[in-house]
Formats: structure tokens, C-alpha cells, sequence
């Protein structure tokens, strides 16, 4: 983590400018980068977007959408959605969030799966990537715990939602946008863990 922060502070970049060919010709809902951002050999993918009006959050730029996998062979159906990563204007994260299925679709990680997985996946060398990808790999690492708790949070929310509507018919709500929300003070969270 500290050396991808190192690198983009060195050429006074960050995470979202990395992706971003041309910041004033940033197009709401267009996904970055065009090829998305693929972990060769590791269950891991990623995309930047920002939402247009009303599901743009406050403070928000954007955010990184990040699926999963840990099926050998990956295909359109392999990929579960793990998390979105929100970024301010600053192109810092403020916040882990879980959004409704209809943002996304597909299928979800679950928090034991996340538990199972992602331990194994941190094992993975990450030198042949590129900073922002390092930057999304160690953000997952560094708030592993809390991504558990969010997913947690999330199912708990479905269930309280419910009681009187359908699954089906919750995830298809498009007045259901959010349903869970981790905060982040990076600078805090990395001194908190600092060695001495």
C-alpha cells in the first residue's frame, strides 16, 4: 500500500487520474478503463465509474466497482461482485459501499465466501501490476475485516427489507440504491497500523 501511495504521490497522480486518459473529457456512467482493469492470473477485476442524477452519492466522484472469482475457467457467470469503492474529488476513498443488485447484477460474494477467499488471494505477488491495481489489491487487504462487516451489514439489511416485499422485487427497486456503508480515513487507519 505505502508504495503505491509513494508512486502516485512521486508524480502527484492518483488512483482515478491513472485511469483517466483525459479528466476534462470524463463521461458520468462510461466505464474506466475502456479494457476494465484485469489481475493477470489472479480472480480479480475492477472498473471506475461515476452514476449521473440521483444515485451520485454526496462528495462522490465516482467509485470502483470489484468482482471476484475463484473459478478456473472465467466467463461472464464467474464474476461476483464484491464491494464498490468510493472515491471523492480528491481521488481519495471515502467509503466501502454495497449497492443494490440492479446496480451491478449478476451474483454477489457472500461474507463467508469473502472470508474463505480472500486470504488466499492477498498470497498472490503483486509486483507485474500496475499502481492502481496494487492500490485497489492492498485497499482490499488493508480493510479485509471491515469489507467482512459491510457484507454483513448488507445481508442484514436485505433481510429487514424483506419482511414485505420479495427478494426478486427488492433487487430490482431502483429507490434501493445503497444498502450498506463502510467510511474511510485512510491517513488514520494506516498510522492506527503502523508498526511502533
Amino acid at each position: 500500500m505505502y508504495q503505491s501511495l509513494l508512486e502516485f504521490g512521486e508524480s502527484a497522480s492518483n488512483p482515478v487520474l491513472a485511469i483517466i486518459p483525459q479528466a476534462d473529457k470524463f463521461i458520468p456512467g462510461q466505464k474506466y478503463p475502456a479494457a476494465r482493469l484485469c489481475y493477470p492470473g489472479i480472480g480479480l477485476r475492477a472498473y471506475y465509474h461515476q452514476h449521473t442524477t440521483p444515485y451520485i452519492r454526496d462528495g462522490e466522484h465516482g467509485h470502483f466497482h470489484i468482482f471476484l472469482t475463484d473459478e478456473p475457467v472465467k466467463n461472464r457467470n464467474s464474476w461476483r461482485h464484491l464491494a464498490a469503492l468510493s472515491v471523492d474529488g480528491m481521488g481519495q476513498p471515502q467509503s466501502w459501499i454495497c449497492v443494490n443488485n440492479w446496480v451491478t447484477g449478476g451474483k454477489w460474494l457472500s461474507a463467508i465466501q469473502a472470508e474463505s477467499y480472500l486470504p488466499e488471494l492477498f498470497q498472490q505477488k503483486t509486483e507485474h501490476l500496475a499502481p492502481v491495481e496494487r492500490w485497489i489489491f492492498h485497499m482490499l487487504a488493508v480493510y479485509f475485516s471491515r469489507l467482512l462487516e459491510l457484507l454483513e451489514t448488507r445481508d442484514r439489511r436485505i433481510g429487514s427489507l424483506t419482511t414485505s416485499v420479495s427478494l426478486e422485487k427488492l433487487f430490482n427497486d431502483r429507490l434501493v440504491y445503497q444498502l450498506s456503508e463502510s467510511p474511510i480515513d485512510l491517513l488514520a487507519d494506516l498510522t492506527r497500523m503502523a508498526p511502533g
